[in-house]
């Protein structure tokens, strides 16, 4: 096939199997990312298979096909065996597909598997199983490291996962790396590129940048996203250094599975600092009244590899809101490093949580420096990281292996 083949496009929408246990859905974070490439846009014809259950938006534009273990199993998953079972289970369920999974999958004749490795789940198993038995091309978007973030199995497990974790991405016939840490950690690959994760479009382009103005209120000071793993423990942490300076600062923190105190976890509901998970639209007006977004990355000796191959969806949102961005983490993480490079935001590196408020306050008092991050992050926003170029790289991407790979079907 020559070259000019190769780019010809398709007369027809490249049918995706989308199985992740990570649906495409507006929610944040990688189900953001992946709704906006494929479901707000109408580059591709899309089946969701997911492991997602129960699924949580009964508004999205398409039905899912929804699995996932049998009732003897969740039951055993209850138990003091679970971190044992569910090594097993991650290492071995890619055969035990329900056969009306398989069916639905069949009838809809897709042109490849898609899925997504944000931490390790089964249903990367499913999905790499399915390419193989249908003979399509697999494709594989690697979004977090193996251990990061939900229930781990058994530290016995661990190496071996890591190992089925890698060789998925060996074996995929086109890889998405989320950022050049996560390419660097996985290594070479015939057929792979960075796929950052897609921004918000920005507000209008034309409303001229203001910096918040000291009027006597409060800094309000938002974020947006994960309240789990790590984060939840530095949010409380931030917010307990507040309550106890006294700072002119209010927290308000919008997202779900937050993993700080109990006792926190009270203070903040009832001073409405935790504001629960809000659809992007809302969320978009809610942040017409910050003074500074905040985005962290943590120090966790732990989760120093997660970090270091990861990148935030919610930072290229934040981009799109014409606010000044803060970033509290350690100099290795994408987030820093790429901040330093625009000079984008404000950054503590220094894990103490007075440090960062800090860091806040002196943002806030620095209404010429607020503008300059605003302007260099619309910069960003407009290079390397324009939502359109991102989603170009993907289905290019796609288009090119289909047409390589002659379909099954016909």
């Amino acid at each position: 096939m020559t070259a000019d083949m190769e780019t010809e496009p398709l007369k027809r929408r490249i049918r995706i199997l989308y199985v992740s246990f990570i649906p495409p859905t507006p929610g944040m974070g990688t189900a953001m990312a992946y709704y906006r490439h494929f479901v707000e846009r109408n580059d591709f014809e899309l089946k969701v298979v997911t492991n997602l259950d129960p699924f949580p938006f009964a508004s999205v534009p398409y039905k899912p096909v929804v699995f996932g273990r049998n009732r003897v199993r969740n039951r055993l998953f209850k138990t003091r065996l679970m971190p044992w079972l569910h090594g097993i289970h991650s290492l071995t369920s890619w055969g035990r597909i329900p056969t009306r999974v398989w069916r639905e999958a069949e009838a809809f004749k897709p042109d490849l598997v898609f899925t997504i490795v944000a931490g390790w789940d089964y249903s990367a198993l499913v999905a790499w199983r399915m390419a193989q038995k249908f003979k399509i091309p697999l494709v594989t978007s690697f979004n977090d490291w193996f251990d990061y973030g939900g229930l781990l199995p058994h530290p016995f497990y661990h190496r071996m996962i890591e190992a089925r974790f890698r060789r998925l991405y060996q074996q995929s016939d086109l890889a998405f790396c989320t950022c050049e840490g996560m390419k660097e950690a996985l290594g070479q690959h015939r057929n792979v590129h960075v796929l950052y994760p897609i921004g918000a479009k920005a507000v209008d382009s034309n409303l001229p940048i203001q910096a918040s103005r000291e009027n006597g209120r409060k800094c309000i000071a938002v974020l947006a996203g994960n309240l789990g793993s790590w984060y939840g423990n530095m949010l409380e942490s931030l917010a307990m250094a507040a309550f106890e300076k006294n700072s002119p600062i209010e927290f308000r923190f919008y997202g779900s599975g937050a993993s700080w105190s109990k006792e926190f976890d009270a203070q903040a509901r009832g001073k409405n600092i935790f504001r629960g998970h809000l659809p992007f639209d809302k969320l978009r007006k809610e942040m017409d009244e910050a003074d500074v977004l905040l985005l962290l990355m943590g120090f966790d000796k732990g989760g120093e590899f997660a970090e270091r191959t990861s990148f935030k969806t919610k930072f290229l949102d934040y981009l799109s809101f014409k606010k000044p961005i803060f970033v509290w983490g350690p100099e290795y993480c994408t987030a820093v490093r790429i901040a330093r490079e625009f000079d984008s935001a404000e950054i503590c590196e220094r894990p103490d949580p007075k440090s960062a408020l800090e860091t806040i306050l002196s943002l806030k008092k620095n209404p010429n420096r607020q503008k300059q991050l605003i302007e260099n992050a619309l910069k960003m926003n407009q290079s390397r990281f324009n939502s359109e170029q991102i989603h170009s790289v993907l289905v290019n991407s796609i288009h090119k292996l289909v047409l390589r790979k002659p379909s099954v079907w016909q």
